[in-house]
């Protein structure tokens, strides 16, 4: 009976181990599915730093915070969201432009209380994420870097995504701006030169029966059809320019 309460003690105990760590990979799970999809609709970066903040809050008790560049690949420092850790910017810009990990639980600077990981989205790094957990060792769990890994992905892609829309929401402005200047000069081109054309002929005719005449006032009428010249020149001139 002795062999058989142990046998069953030990069985029960293997089984509810089992059962808390089923537990744990599907809360992970539940995670990141529900990151993933508040993700999908961010539209604007402060979003993604805002919903990066919660679900690293809630999965792992810990501080974080969304270091992006600027045009010149500089690390701004971002508007407070919640409690941030106190990181440093000098091992944040480092872990950017190397696109390497560091603080905590890595080979560089690993007596550092916060993490730093690149946001390494398919196209380029899109910025840092630095977490501070509430206690070190955390982070020292396989599965739970693991998983912290999986979210700065999530938020990397996120990231590149908004990038990607606004680029195209910029050049889409660009055709657009460009469709409506070529549409504005070729009215005015036409509102322009079909009058001056006019006044070309009529200027041309009027000297020739003038000169044809002996009329003392030939001599005007050229002067009119030269000035009408010059004038449909050059407004043929600002037009091909503005075309540039």
């Amino acid at each position: 009976m002795l062999i058989v309460g142990l046998v069953t003690g030990h069985l029960t105990a293997g089984l509810r181990y089992q059962a808390r760590v089923a537990g744990y990979r599907e809360e992970r799970a539940r995670s990141l599915s529900e990151m993933a999809k508040a993700l999908s609709s961010a539209l604007v970066e402060t979003q993604v730093v805002e919903i990066s903040d919660k679900f690293v809050e809630s999965s792992f008790r810990a501080k974080a915070a969304i270091l992006l560049p600027d045009p010149s690949d500089k690390l701004e420092v971002p508007a407070a969201h919640g409690a941030m850790p106190a990181y440093d910017l000098a091992v944040a810009q480092w872990c950017y432009d190397k696109n390497e990990p560091a603080g905590a639980g890595t080979d560089t600077l690993p007596a550092n209380p916060q993490l730093y990981l690149p946001l390494k989205a398919p196209m380029r790094v899109r910025g840092v994420l630095v977490v501070e957990p509430s206690k070190a060792r955390l982070l020292m769990i396989p599965e739970q870097r693991r998983l912290l890994d999986t979210f700065a992905a999530l938020v990397a892609i996120a990231l590149e995504r908004i990038h990607f829309v606004s680029v195209a929401q910029d050049t889409l402005i660009k055709m657009e701006s460009e469709r409506l200047r070529n549409t504005l000069l070729a009215a005015l081109s036409h509102d322009l030169r079909t009058p001056l054309t006019a006044l070309v002929g009529l200027a041309e005719t009027l000297s020739l029966e003038l000169a044809a005449t002996q009329s003392e006032h030939a001599e005007k009428a050229g002067v009119i059809r030269e000035q009408a010249l010059r004038t449909s020149k050059l407004v043929n001139n600002l037009l091909e320019m503005a075309r540039l």
